[in-house]
């Protein structure tokens, strides 16, 4: 992939939005780098975990997007419907954070999810890498 300035950079986006958490970030950020996966940080209007995490998975150039906010984490792909993420803790608490991130570089690398006990999942994009 390549733009006019040159080529883009592969990487997760982590989109926030004016409620997160900074501990939690922390968290999410540590678990993307624990697997060594790049990711960037984009801040964007919605307050509603999946949404930006859908938002961010479709502007990563990976597919892959994660959601943080004080209301919750979510991990998107963006070849699923907006309302199908990947998983989601709505609880948002920084124990569960790393492993969002975790669970989001996973899914760049096609390794099983280290789901936490409130996290939901639902099936793996069909195509992901």
């Amino acid at each position: 992939m390549s733009s006019r300035d040159g080529p883009v950079r592969p990487v997760v986006v982590i989109g926030t939005s004016g409620s997160a958490p900074d501990d939690v970030l922390r968290e999410v950020r540590a678990g993307l780098e624990e697997e060594g996966v790049p990711f960037d940080v984009h801040a964007y209007e919605q307050t509603d975990p999946v949404a930006l995490a859908h938002q961010a998975a479709r502007d990563s150039p990976l597919d892959v997007g994660l959601g943080v906010t004080g209301d919750g984490l979510c991990v998107h792909h963006a070849k699923l419907p907006r309302d199908r993420p990947v998983c989601s803790d709505p609880a948002g608490e920084p124990a569960a954070a790393r492993r969002v991130g975790h669970d989001a570089a996973r899914v760049v690398t096609g390794l099983p999810l280290k789901l936490s006990d409130t996290s939901t999942e639902t099936d793996p994009p069909t195509g992901a890498p």
